[in-house]
């Protein structure tokens, strides 16, 4: 994900990477690796090496070609989503009266700071945002990545957070997984 972090009246932007649509395409994009692996071991070395080369260029294309937008405008409070699928863009309009607020989910660890006692790739953590909407499914806005030490998604997904309140001036919803099912647990005295 890649965002544009806004003060006051500016416009802020956010690149959406994941999702159903990429997720599709990823398995696409590993069938065509099986393929490659398979047509060099002598499976059916033609049909598995065409098979390979279309879904490869093809996944690669539709992953290319398929990003989605959130862009906020703090002037008019809303947002518009732009979504394309294969340069082909669609465009949806959402009023601060459609939004309930943002739903922020995080691993029940926290990460600790960076430095000696840091870790850099500790993939227990988590940190997920969600725009909820009255009407529909919540829009995902952002989720942590393997590849970012977790204080740096921390921090972006922070980032994110108070910029969209503040730009929509809409509540912000707190959770860790995890931790309501133990206090569910202690309650009930399991």
């Amino acid at each position: 994900m890649t965002e544009a972090v806004a003060s006051g009246s500016e416009r802020m932007e956010f690149e959406i990477r994941g999702g159903l649509w990429e997720g599709i395409h990823a398995v696409i994009f590993y069938a065509a690796v099986t393929f490659a692996v398979l047509a060099t071991l002598g499976v059916m070395r033609v049909a598995l090496g065409i098979g390979c080369i279309v879904c490869l260029f093809f996944s690669m294309f539709a992953i290319f070609s398929s990003p989605t937008y959130v862009i906020v405008d703090p002037v008019a409070r809303g947002l518009t989503v732009e979504r394309y699928h294969y340069f082909i863009p669609s465009r949806r309009r959402l009023g601060r009266e459609d939004l309930e607020g943002l739903e922020v989910i995080e691993s029940p660890r926290v990460p600790t700071t960076e430095g000696e006692q840091g870790s850099k790739r500790d993939l227990s953590y988590y940190v997920r945002v969600y725009l909820k909407r009255k009407e529909g499914h919540p829009l995902k806005l952002f989720r942590s990545g393997m590849t970012g030490a977790p204080s740096d998604n921390r921090n972006k997904a922070f980032l994110i957070v108070q910029g969209l309140a503040g730009a929509l001036d809409i509540p912000v919803f707190y959770t860790r997984r995890g931790l309501e099912d133990k206090h569910a647990q202690e309650q009930q005295g399991v």
